[in-house]
């Protein structure tokens, strides 16, 4: 198993604006995979709809998954975007569009590792854990009432039950 940190840069194009991205990935038995800590934050928006809100609820607070996976979930999600967009009527943004959000994890990148640490064991001393208060997210779980929607294919692309 060999972990890294993969740095991506793309160039500004007619379709999109420049920019730089970081993420972990893992490989392991042959395959690359995304670790993520908070990819939902990847995909927030400003006043999206009570079905795009359902779908965001659906995200695990860590994502790991195969580079097939998170390609199958970017999809989804910006397609999901532009209809929450187009709904409240707001222009979609160059940023949140799918070339550029596949463009963060699926770019050229350069994989940096940490050479020490995977010839030496690393031993680490428990320590228990304190518990502290998590702080609501969105405005929506304070103020307004969650309204059950069928998430549909992101859920079918995350295997949540």
């Amino acid at each position: 198993m060999c972990t890294g940190l993969c740095k991506s840069k793309w160039e500004r194009n007619r379709k999109f604006p420049s920019g730089d991205y970081e993420c972990i990935d893992v490989n392991y038995g042959g395959n690359r995979y995304i670790v993520e800590t908070s990819l939902m934050a990847e995909f927030e928006i400003a006043r999206p709809t009570n079905q795009y809100t359902s779908l965001l609820d659906v995200f695990p607070l860590v994502f790991v998954g195969k580079v097939e996976e998170l390609k199958r979930v970017v999809r989804t999600m910006c397609s999901a975007i532009k209809d929450s967009m187009k709904t409240m009527d707001m222009h979609v943004p160059p940023w949140r569009r799918n070339s550029y959000m596949q463009a963060k994890w699926f770019n050229t990148y350069k994989r940096t590792i940490n050479e020490v640490a995977t010839r030496k064991s690393i031993t680490f001393e428990a320590k228990p854990l304190k518990a502290r208060s998590l702080k609501a997210y969105n405005c929506k779980d304070i103020y307004g009432s969650k309204i059950a929607f069928r998430v549909g294919y992101l859920t079918t692309t995350l295997n949540v039950e």
